[in-house]
């Protein structure tokens, strides 16, 4: 496992207390499950955006196949909407 630095998305700050977290994780899947235990909430991965190291992870199945190196930055965003 690597330990990567995890970029809380600004909803979920209030539920994990800080803005960065420190995750051992194999892959990005990894990241998302330790962080729903964390929260106490299921996340529905589709509703967010993902950049690892400056790149775009958006291809859905690529979470669990993507593997993770010590010193990876993993941001989240959540998509903003409204009308």
């Amino acid at each position: 496992m690597s330990q990567v630095t995890l970029k809380v998305p600004l909803n979920l700050r209030k539920k994990v207390g800080k803005n960065n977290i420190s995750i051992d994780a194999e892959n990005i899947e990894d990241v998302l499950i330790r962080l729903e235990r964390e929260i106490g909430q299921k996340l529905n991965e589709n509703g967010y955006i993902f950049l690892l190291n400056g790149y775009v992870v958006n291809d859905r199945k690529k979470l669990k196949q993507t593997k993770l190196s010590s010193g990876d930055v993993l941001y989240i965003f959540s998509p903003i909407v409204g009308g």
